[in-house]
């Protein structure tokens, strides 16, 4: 089981690296090339925010999943 919590530790720590990664890319080639910008319809960090977005998601089950684990364990092997 500590395999599994570690696991979700591992998931945590990159979806954050992506949400870094991510926007710092994009803010990068905005400023690089910001003419390829242009002809967009939506502003150059949209896309950044819908990985910060699916990013959080990921981060909010994973954290509650690495709370409940620990608890869950505890009250079934209080019960034996």
């Amino acid at each position: 089981m500590n395999k599994f919590y570690d696991l979700l530790k591992y998931i945590i720590y990159a979806s954050f690296y992506v949400i870094v990664i991510k926007t710092g890319m994009d803010f990068y080639e905005y400023k690089r090339f910001p003419k390829l910008y242009e002809s967009y319809s939506a502003p150059w960090y949209t896309e950044a925010l819908l990985y910060i977005a699916a990013s959080l998601f990921v981060i909010v089950v994973y954290a509650v999943l690495r709370v409940q684990i620990p608890a869950h364990l505890t009250t079934h092997s209080a019960k034996s």
